[in-house]
């Protein structure tokens, strides 16, 4: 804060604290024999903005005093349910372990539901649990983490069995988890953003160029969404002496709005070193979720938060953490709705063996895990891939010494491995794609992306419903202009000027046309022809039956010159515009 901010501070005792800040402000008891009374006494403490104790302070009314007051725990949540959540921020929500004394400074001053019930095995308790998550809507921040104490050693159960019960609860409801339960002096952070200008990070881009039989390697430091890692752990390793070469560091997004000058810290840093780092989002965005079991309308939104948290940090790219035994169209479909809103690269932590590119946005999977006892093992298997796919991404254990493994990993690697920033692998993807891949044909359908992606924009939102059980996107009327952005493979890139067919399987319900507006060759029309509009249109006649229409393009250019980088559009000219498939095909090319 001195260095970034110009700030000065003076050290103070707890009791020189009280006496300047606390005069007249009132206490609320919580009872040290009950420990499961702390969050219930947080919450009001935040409410109230009282003093929060374990006995009676002189000098300072009682707002609340939580000390034989209930007679079990799940009695004490029912009443904080009703008599308490109605008064709290309903944005987000914290979940911590009675234990600890961290994040309750933050959770006091955005005035936070506190609670700690157990996810995997209480019934009574879980059921409480889903009453009380019900109350918040999808897009809630849960701060903190789960209690490991939850787990059942005879049952076989550990902290990560706690953990994946917890996740997986909120992600069916739509809600984020922000490990945050050792995260120290937020409430501080948070309030420095007007001394923070623009956050801007510089990104390593050599220009490289693809080369057959080559690999390319990038090193992801795992656990950045922790923002007590970020906040101490993170910046201890990242002190200590470490080799000038590419690295990715996770960092959660959520530091753009609760903690600006930390991110900055970080950025700066960086540019200093060089610019050899470069922050992408830690799993799987704006929090840890698991998208595939998220709904679509539901992971639509969340995507729709994490990119406007990555544009205020600006962070181009994200690891996406997820059930590695999710079957691969279910994989598709979330990379789908990534890929929809334009991010640089999508990582994939734990992850089958996925490479490509959906629209314009490359994924590729974790293809090993460095640790410190395995620097040598992973780098021979790096010299053993297979260069048909020479994409390696390696997850770097964030508890090692990070540097030293790095330094022991890379002084193993030979010429033919090249390590690369995200923003090169990004790129080097789509080279390998490009001149790898000559497709004469793209499809797109909400479960499968086949070179052909929708794009959200200011003027074209779109979500993934169910109509007739059919799963399609829907275009709403309430917007306007209301569009239906594509952009196609690069791969597919047809000659200038060439014939391109284009198929579009629609619900024909309600009224109003629908045009087709695409980019062509016709540089006498305004924008160069970049949003012609086809001769004739689709007019709607309420049939309630599933359709196809076809245009015939002979002027096509695809230069992905609409509004971010599409190649052509659908107008929704009235009624709520339901799209199941659409394709796009070579003609004589």
């Amino acid at each position: 804060m001195e260095k970034q901010l110009g700030m000065t501070f003076e050290m103070i005792s707890t009791d020189e604290a009280l006496a300047r800040f606390g005069a007249n402000v009132p206490q609320v008891i919580y009872d040290p024999e009950r420990d499961w009374t702390l969050n219930i006494a947080t919450t009001l403490a935040g409410l109230h903005r009282a003093l929060l104790t374990d006995h009676e302070l002189k000098e300072h009314d009682v707002a609340f005093d939580c000390r034989n007051r209930w007679t079990n725990k799940v009695e004490a949540y029912r009443w904080a349910l009703s008599e308490l959540l109605p008064q709290c921020n309903r944005s987000q929500l914290a979940y911590l372990d009675e234990s600890l004394s961290f994040l309750r400074d933050y959770a006091m001053q955005q005035q936070l539901f506190l609670l700690n019930l157990d996810p995997l095995n209480d019934p009574q308790e879980i059921g409480l649990l889903g009453e009380i998550l019900e109350k918040f809507t999808a897009q809630t921040r849960v701060f903190g983490w789960a209690s490991g104490a939850y787990a059942r050693k005879d049952k076989g159960q550990n902290d990560v069995t706690v953990e994946v019960a917890l996740v997986r609860r909120l992600s069916q409801r739509g809600l984020m988890l922000v490990p945050a339960d050792f995260a120290a002096n937020l409430s501080f952070y948070a309030q420095t953003g007007p001394y923070v200008g623009k956050l801007t990070q510089q990104r390593l881009n050599r220009s490289v160029k693809f080369q057959t039989g080559k690999r390319y390697v990038l090193l992801v430091v795992s656990d950045g969404d922790n923002l007590q890692y970020d906040l101490g752990a993170m910046h201890a390793q990242w002190e200590k002496e470490r080799p000038k070469v590419p690295v990715a560091w996770t960092i959660s997004p959520q530091l753009a709005e609760i903690g600006p000058a930390v991110l900055q810290t970080y950025y700066q840093e960086a540019a200093e070193r060089g610019g050899w780092d470069e922050f992408v989002a830690g799993p799987s965005g704006y929090a840890y979720v698991n998208p595939g079991g998220m709904t679509a309308t539901r992971l639509s939104a969340f995507v729709g938060s994490t990119r406007r948290a990555c544009q205020a940090a600006d962070i181009h790219s994200i690891v996406i953490l997820d059930d590695a035994s999710r079957p691969p169209a279910q994989v598709a479909d979330f990379i789908n709705v990534y890929a929809s809103a334009k991010f640089d690269g999508l990582w994939l932590a734990a992850m089958p063996k996925y490479v490509g590119v959906m629209g314009n946005t490359p994924f590729l999977n974790e293809r090993f895990r460095l640790r410190r006892d395995n620097p040598a093992e992973i780098a021979q298997r790096v010299k053993e891939v297979k260069t048909g796919n020479p994409f390696v991404m390696i997850y770097v254990n964030e508890w090692d010494k990070v540097g030293d493994v790095i330094r022991d990993f890379t002084q193993r690697l030979d010429d033919s491995a090249m390590l690369v920033s995200p923003t090169e692998m990004a790129d080097l993807i789509r080279q390998w794609m490009s001149t790898n891949v000559n497709l004469r044909q793209v499809a797109a359908r909400p479960d499968a992306l086949e070179g052909l992606a929708p794009i959200t924009n200011a003027d074209g939102e779109f979500t993934v419903v169910e109509r007739s059980g059919v799963h399609c996107w829907q275009v709403s009327k309430h917007t306007s202009p209301n569009y239906f952005y594509l952009e196609t493979n690069p791969g597919f890139l047809p000659q200038s000027g060439g014939t391109v067919e284009i198929d579009l399987a629609y619900y024909d319900a309600g009224s109003g046309d629908i045009a087709l507006d695409y980019d062509s060759t016709d540089f006498r029309l305004p924008d160069a022809g970049a949003y012609k509009r086809y001769p004739y249109t689709i007019n709607r006649m309420n049939s309630a039956q599933w359709k196809l229409a076809h245009f015939y393009v002979n002027d096509a250019r695809f230069a992905n010159r609409e509004n971010n980088g599409a190649d052509f559009r659908f107008y929704n000219g009235g009624d709520d515009l339901l799209i199941s498939a659409v394709q796009a095909r070579r003609v004589g090319q």
